[in-house]
């Protein structure tokens, strides 16, 4: 808008364009004969540092762009001049704060409701120098009193959650400490200069603050009890990404800023980050393919008890760090997930995400006691003995094992945390196991004689705790390749290229089980004979061994071993009943 001012000299009148800036308060200056000497609006005049109050009637002046009413005062530096003061617009209605330099350049605005709080302008002008405020309704009804409310600018040291703070640029960095006594999500927000980023630093943590609108910068951080640093850093604003994504209720002029914290407590509530402590209970909303991720720290020794839930998706449940790696898809009781194992101390993180491309809200619970028991990952081991080991990273634990005399032994290997593999070797002998055990489980069954062997407990993926059983007992089977088997015999066959065929006699009617397992082989079974034909691969609790349970009449069965694939090794046929 070009507004043509009349300046009157030496009897003369002398057109002189004058461009003004009008932004976003829409402010319409009025053309008109005035004297140079006069500025370019006429309104009441403030001394800065003094309150402003006003208000906005049916006489107000219109503004020709959306015919809503506004107020102008110009405000004067005096006696304060170049000290910074606060301004704070107390209204009833919707307003938009704006100013102007004195030449009418527009230097910026802040607008929004009374629902929200007073709309502040940040101002530190020079020695008789004035700027024009402008008191804007942002409607048809918007009328009422008003009242800018002047407060000095402060001198605080230190940013305390809750207050604002507000300071002046003096060309350099500028560091405020703030001291959190608990876990909370932190969140800080700085308003009025333009060319100004801020750092959030402290044990661990360094994060910057992104820019959702032109001089406004928002950052958030869940953070651990401890004392913290708020740098401001001038020359160092991120740009605006994208359209503004938050409101401008500050109004900065004269490199004057308000910086304010706010805190939450982490226990309980809606999160989706942040530190893990004992007893904490949270929802959170998981969106998008990364998993939502939150931080745990443990000062010692600790059993850990994590539950995840939710009915919107089917959970997955990670814990990492420290040489750990453990996971949980369902917990056996459907599509949720729960790790209960032992960590060391030390610094963890744990993930909440989902079974494919699921997501939505979910609930995750923390429960930690100390840990007052031991690990053993290597040394001698005895028959009878059960133990407790942790897996890190992609080593084995080993144990030696002497036998003295034919023993019938019974090795497993179990594991929350991860797919754990047993393997055992020495005197001639080589076995592995994987799922034997039963859900992801291993165990060996077999007969060893005299002499040393090493026992090998590995993961197949993942790592983390696990216990180790060992059982033995004088071997008082025998073994066969076939012939003869009753109920209650435990018979060991070697299966080799064919199959292990055996004839079970029935003396009476009875209830039978027949159970073919085997540290090698993943075995077959089949049962006929007398209009019973029954076959099994792999029974759920017995991994890769086989299960088939009969009421059989008197008389003569036969009982088939194969190996599914091309295994060979020893098997342990046990006839039940």
């Amino acid at each position: 808008m070009v507004v043509q001012a009349i300046r009157r000299a030496s009897g003369h009148a002398v057109l002189r364009p004058h461009r003004l800036l009008v932004g976003a308060a829409g402010l319409v200056l009025l053309t008109g004969c005035v004297e140079e000497e006069t500025r370019f609006v006429s309104a009441p005049e403030a001394t800065f540092g003094s309150d402003i109050a006003g208000e906005l009637t049916s006489s107000s002046l219109v503004n020709l762009n959306n015919g809503t009413r506004y107020s102008a005062h110009w405000l004067c530096a005096g006696a304060t001049a170049g000290q910074g003061q606060s301004y704070a617009l107390e209204a009833p209605f919707a307003a938009e704060l704006s100013a102007f330099d004195s030449q009418g350049q527009w230097l910026g605005s802040a607008r929004g409701g009374p629902e929200a709080g007073p709309l502040t302008l940040l101002a530190a002008p020079a020695d008789d120098a004035c700027m024009l405020v402008v008191v804007n309704g942002r409607g048809q009804d918007a009328f009422g009193p008003y009242r800018l409310g002047a407060e000095p600018i402060g001198t605080q040291d230190e940013l305390v959650p809750g207050r604002a703070l507000t300071g002046r640029l003096d060309g350099d960095a500028t560091e405020y400490p703030i001291r959190l006594d608990g876990p909370a999500l932190l969140s800080l927000s700085l308003s009025g200069v333009d060319d100004l980023g801020l750092q959030l630093e402290g044990s661990g943590v360094s994060q910057s603050a992104h820019a959702c609108a032109t001089g406004e910068l928002r950052l958030e951080a869940y953070l651990d009890a401890g004392d913290y640093r708020v740098r401001l850093r001038p020359d160092h604003a991120p740009a605006v990404g994208g359209e503004a994504s938050c409101p401008s209720r500050v109004l900065g002029t004269g490199e004057v800023y308000r910086l304010m914290a706010e805190r939450r407590d982490l226990a309980d509530g809606w999160r989706n980050g942040g530190p893990l402590r004992n007893g904490d209970s949270v929802s959170g909303t998981l969106k998008g393919a990364a998993p939502n991720a939150y931080s745990l720290h443990l000062d010692g020794p600790s059993e850990i008890s994590l539950s995840l839930r939710s009915r919107a998706f089917d959970t997955v449940l990670r814990v990492t760090g420290e040489g750990t790696d453990i996971a949980n898809d369902d917990d056996g009781n459907g599509t949720d997930s729960r790790l209960d194992t032992v960590l060391m101390a030390g610094d963890y993180r744990v993930e909440v995400d989902s079974y494919g491309e699921g997501d939505g809200d979910y609930a995750l619970e923390l429960t930690r006691r100390d840990f007052d028991g031991e690990f053993r990952n290597e040394g001698a081991l005895a028959l009878g003995e059960s133990l407790r080991g942790q897996l890190t990273g992609l080593s084995e634990s080993r144990y030696r094992l002497a036998i003295d005399e034919p023993v019938e032994v019974r090795l497993a290997l179990d594991s929350q945390d991860f797919d754990p593999m047993l393997r055992l070797h020495g005197n001639g002998l080589d076995l592995s196991d994987d799922d034997s055990g039963g859900d992801r489980n291993a165990l060996i069954t077999t007969i060893l004689q005299p002499g040393e062997y090493v026992l090998e407990a590995q993961s197949y993926s993942g790592s983390g705790i696990y216990r180790l059983r060992t059982e033995g007992q004088a071997f008082e089977g025998r073994t066969s390749d076939g012939g003869e088997v009753r109920p209650g015999e435990t018979v060991y066959g070697n299966l080799g290229g064919g199959s292990l065929a055996y004839e079970l006699v029935i003396d009476e009617a009875r209830p039978v089980v027949v159970e073919a397992t085997s540290a090698a082989v993943d075995t077959m079974l089949r049962l006929s004979g007398r209009g019973v034909d029954a076959q099994n691969d792999d029974a759920g609790d017995l991994g890769l061994g086989s299960r088939i349970t009969q009421h059989l009449e008197p008389g003569t069965y036969r009982v088939e071993v194969n190996s599914f694939g091309s295994g060979t090794g020893m098997v342990r046929l046990e006839i039940g009943g």
